[in-house]
């Protein structure tokens, strides 16, 4: 546990620090996020301040991974992950200072989601079979569609950073509660780090993360879902189920843009995803986040935590976890649409 305090402090305060000097610089700079019909702020706003985090993150990943070794299935995991983070952080760092176009970028996300998938590959076989390729790319683009879905969200206050942060001190909890103290090093260092970049971001946002924060933790999301544990699987049900907002929010506004009529198009920006309306509703940024974060800490927490004590359930209470949140998706949205008419 002294381990966990002590890197988890080191993270928080690093993240803190990097975090303040990315934001002087981007101010010096004019890296301003201004506002538009699309955004969700008032006022010029200093973005890619994520790039605090992130470099915390990787930094500290990659040295842990460098300490256990490749020969070791958790070390393997770490140096992967920690170098593709770093690939898509820099491709969005330059996609934040001057744009850039979609290509490049997926590009990017389909080979760093393969370096993850690759790392923490739990099979033996050396002729893969036709089951285990298809699982493979299966995981590859749920990664890349975590990435962008985590940017999708990253639209008001707190919101991204604050379900990423408590999606890792949920995961500290179950490992220190699996007697996993290398894996729940990982996962405090990450939540630490996250927390020393949300009081720059909510309740009042002196910065964004910019897409170098938000696709990053995607991808990070996508890994730890995947991270090797002892004694048992990766604990892709339990960040499945953590996860539950950001991938019920963000699909199901896809899938309702993309199916709905009249026609639009659905791969442009936009704000009809339910925090947006709820937002815009009168609920504002900051309980609008804290909704969404009493979600992943209450209910989807309670199926981690029972999935601890009948992990044969796990899959089940996940998958109803999911349908309660398709209805309240739908329920909410609803609301909001109605306070919005209904505005003065």
């Amino acid at each position: 546990m002294l381990l966990i305090l002590f890197t988890a402090a080191f993270s928080l305060f690093a993240a803190s620090a990097l975090t303040w000097l990315v934001i002087d610089y981007a101010r010096r700079t004019q890296m301003l996020d201004d506002p538009g019909a699309r955004r969700m702020h008032s006022q010029p706003t200093a973005r890619g301040a994520g790039l605090g985090f992130v470099v915390t993150i990787v930094l500290a990943w990659g040295a842990l991974g460098v300490t256990l070794g490749w020969i070791a299935p958790l070390g393997r995991w770490a140096l992967m992950t920690a170098l593709g983070m770093a690939m898509v952080a820099a491709i969005s760092w330059i996609d934040d200072r001057r744009g850039l176009p979609v290509l490049p970028r997926l590009a990017v996300h389909l080979f760093a989601a393969s370096m993850v998938v690759y790392g923490s590959w739990w099979l033996p076989e050396t002729n893969l079979s036709g089951f285990a390729l298809v699982l493979i790319v299966t995981l590859i683009l749920a990664i890349v569609s975590l990435i962008n879905f985590w940017n999708f969200m990253d639209g008001i206050n707190g919101i991204a950073a604050g379900i990423a942060a408590t999606v890792c001190l949920a995961l500290t909890g179950v490992l220190v509660y699996c007697d996993d103290i290398p894996a729940a090093v990982f996962t405090a260092v990450a939540a630490a780090a996250l927390l020393g970049f949300l009081p720059f971001n909510f309740p009042r946002a002196r910065a964004f993360m910019g897409d170098v924060g938000s696709t990053t933790l995607g991808l990070m999301v996508g890994a730890l879902a995947l991270m090797p544990i002892e004694f048992r699987n990766p604990p892709l049900w339990e960040v499945t189920a953590l996860a539950s907002a950001v991938f019920l929010d963000a699909g199901l506004t896809l899938a309702w843009r993309m199916f709905r009529r009249p026609r639009r198009r659905w791969y442009t920006a936009h704000r009809e995803h339910l925090y947006q309306w709820l937002a815009r509703s009168g609920w504002g940024h900051t309980r609008t986040s804290l909704a969404y974060l009493i979600w992943t800490a209450g209910p989807a927490l309670g199926v981690v935590v029972l999935g601890q004590s009948r992990p044969d359930l796990m899959p089940i209470a996940t998958i109803s976890l999911y349908l309660c949140g398709a209805i309240i998706w739908r329920l909410g949205r609803d609301y909001a649409l109605r306070a919005r008419r209904n505005a003065p």
